[in-house]
């Protein structure tokens, strides 16, 4: 009887996990992600030069043409659209003002699907993006507070902070006389004559 219990119960969980897999739809899950994505990136782009760091970061890694990035600024497109568009860019050839006409930031998973290629792809390069715009923000950050720093730097004391402490608290007992004195009061001690 317990055994056809264990069996029906993982018999119902490999039939919802089938229907759930059958279910969901490759197209919403690329524009879900897509959209959190570019999403994330136009508020990078938001930062303080957040949007010069974005341009230098798709240069440098899409291989972007200023000239496209200056067309899509002009053009009011967002900063997320424009990383998509430099990744189409890098793996089709096609120019930015071409995509723009074609539409591409209307319906990219159609546009990706026409062009030829994986949007699967497309959205792991731009998340990866993504994390290389998050953490080249914060190095900058960090190296600008690094270098405004006044105030010098508290030497690491690591293991022997403890000990440094007790030497710190011991010279503060230094009296140099015995605190108590023992006095022996007339008598003899045992074993002297």
């Amino acid at each position: 009887m317990r055994i056809r219990r264990i069996t029906l119960g993982l018999l119902v969980a490999v039939l919802t996990s089938v229907v759930s897999l059958e279910a969901s739809d490759p197209r919403a899950d690329f524009n879900g992600q897509m959209t959190q994505v570019m999403t994330k990136l136009n508020r990078e782009a938001r930062v303080v030069e957040g949007s010069r760091l974005i341009a230098e970061l798709i240069q440098r890694q899409y291989e972007a043409h200023e000239a496209d990035l200056q067309l899509a600024v002009d053009h009011s497109v967002s900063w997320g659209e424009i990383a998509a568009f430099a990744y189409i860019r890098m793996t089709t050839g096609r120019n930015f003002e071409l995509m723009t006409r074609e539409g591409a930031q209307e319906d990219f998973w159609s546009y990706t699907e026409k062009a030829g290629m994986d949007p699967g792809k497309m959205v792991h390069s731009l998340e990866s993006f993504l994390k290389t715009a998050e953490k080249e923000r914060n190095s900058r950050i960090f190296e600008s507070l690094r270098i405004s720093r006044r105030i010098q730097a508290m030497p690491d004391l690591g293991r022997g902070f403890g000990l440094f402490q007790e030497a710190l608290d011991f010279r503060r007992i230094d009296s140099p006389r015995p605190t108590k004195v023992h006095t022996v009061v007339g008598g003899k001690a045992k074993g002297n004559l």
